[in-house]
């Protein structure tokens, strides 16, 4: 076991240290920022004092070293998900399609009323935090907290207090990663904690697994995770509630999710909703790509859905320092738990965010033609472009077909290299490899059938015109026909 752990690491390192000198903002700008993926989590801001944040991107504020740091560490870079699930979960039992890798699924809520009437859906998150903090497992959190008018603040809580004033979901994209750099070099923390979307997340595991920064600085010893379907940037925040509800986001006093309804609590004590699909507008762009519901990567991950009653979270334990936490809160009488949970339930929304696609041009769709594949293969393959992977059943219900038309559809996809499968999951292969193979295989055939035309047809029309209209055959066009 610790030979395997060793081998996996190993890989991590090696791909780490390859030789990345060369790459800077400019990348991380045109592969990332400029393609509306970025997801403004502020890790590439922390590492690197060139790099700040304007508003909705990150910028270059001075000179480029191009050392590769903000390329390598950001979020929606590469990311060899399996090497990482090797490293983070072992050898645990196989991962489940929708839920990820888990030890156990059940529902808890806090036992502190002080911590309960400031905190989301139980203060299941509040509570493990300070229990954490308290027992000495981290010495500071990596924290989003506020300012009156909802605009977030990532802060740094060392203590209770400081987890509380952060309590409460905020809704809104925020830099949370932005105090790493202080966290490490000004606080010298040596146990850090971390909660956040399943997107920023990414950004935290390659802190913490990825040398040279993870010899060093990589502190972090828990990761919890929040479900998410979607989430808003502050103004997009802001605008939806003022054009939706007529108020204004600092009357706002609190923000929730339940049962496909958006919340809004003001001040005065009026509670507005909005069905979620009226929301889709105002979501941040880079959502849409994003299939992970459940934060899979988390040691812990949290939500409402599932649960018994809005007072509860739905947790899911995924790793060993998740369980050991999570069963000493409860020994502790800090947590008490109920295993009524909707495991169904948070299946649906999670497949619900994996089975949402970005539509190809029909101009693309049809121009894929000229490589010989029929409408519908086309269509799989873009569908599992945008799917990122999906196993026969999922993509059924996105593409509403037959389930033998697709399985016919990607074995010749398969077949072609287009895609391929393991353990019955298809993934698409990168469409540059594929496109450069399809355009070799056309150069070659036509190379071929050139290679044909002049050794064959033209040689024996040839013959034959010359054979029949000798007569009237100049030198010139004869010299054409040799």
């Amino acid at each position: 076991m610790e030979n395997e752990k060793m081998k996996t690491k190993k890989q991590v390192i090696n791909y780490q240290y390859l030789d990345n000198y060369g790459i800077g903002f400019q990348e991380l700008y045109d592969f990332v920022v400029n393609k509306n993926n970025c997801i403004l989590c502020g890790a590439c801001a922390s590492l690197c004092p060139r790099i700040g944040i304007k508003e909705k991107e990150p910028i270059l504020l001075e000179y480029d070293p191009e050392c590769s740091m903000c390329f390598s560490y950001c979020a929606r870079t590469f990311f060899p998900e399996e090497i990482f699930e090797k490293e983070i979960f072992g050898r645990q039992v196989g991962k489940n399609y929708f839920l990820g890798f888990y030890k156990k699924v059940i529902a808890a809520k806090g036992t502190d009323d002080s911590v309960i009437e400031v905190a989301q859906n139980g203060g299941v998150v509040s509570s493990l935090l300070i229990h954490a903090l308290k027992t000495g497992l981290v010495d500071g959190i990596l924290l989003t907290d506020k300012d009156e008018k909802w605009f977030p603040k990532p802060v740094i809580a060392r203590t209770s207090d400081e987890i509380l004033a952060c309590a409460g979901s905020k809704y809104t994209i925020a830099p949370t990663l932005l105090t790493y750099g202080d966290a490490i070099r000004e606080y010298k923390l040596e146990k850090l904690a971390f909660v956040g979307l399943p997107c920023q997340i990414h950004a935290v595991r390659k802190l913490q697994l990825y040398p040279p920064l993870s010899e060093k600085f990589g502190k972090f010893k828990l990761i919890i995770g929040l479900y998410c379907l979607s989430n808003f940037s502050y103004d997009s925040l802001k605008n939806m509630i003022q054009e939706k509800f007529r108020i204004s986001i600092s009357d706002v006093r609190k923000f929730d999710i339940s049962n496909g309804t958006f919340i809004v609590y003001t001040n005065d004590g009026m509670i507005n909703e909005l069905p979620i699909k009226e929301t889709k507008a105002y979501k941040w762009p880079s959502c849409q790509y994003c299939k992970d519901y459940t934060a899979e990567l988390a040691d812990i991950s949290v939500g409402n859905v599932g649960a018994p009653a809005n007072d509860w979270s739905s947790i899911i334990i995924r790793t060993d320092i998740g369980l050991q936490l999570f069963k000493d809160a409860i020994k502790s009488k800090k947590l008490i738990t109920s295993n009524k949970i909707d495991i169904a339930r948070i299946k649906k929304d999670s497949m619900r965010k994996k089975s949402q696609i970005t539509r190809v041009d029909e101009k693309i769709m049809s121009a894929m033609q000229l490589l010989s594949v029929s409408d519908f293969e086309a269509k799989t393959y873009a569908i599992l472009i945008s799917l990122r992977y999906a196993n026969v059943s999922m993509l059924q219900k996105v593409m509403k077909a037959e389930k033998q038309d697709i399985i016919n559809a990607l074995n010749i996809l398969k077949q072609r290299e287009w895609v391929v499968a393991n353990n019955e999951i298809y993934s698409s292969v990168n469409p540059a490899r594929v496109i450069k193979s399809e355009i070799s295989k056309l150069r070659k055939n036509f190379e071929k059938k050139i290679n044909t035309l002049k050794s064959e047809v033209l040689m024996n029309l040839g013959t034959l015109f010359v054979q029949n209209n000798f007569k009237n055959i100049g030198y010139k066009e004869f010299m054409d026909l040799i």
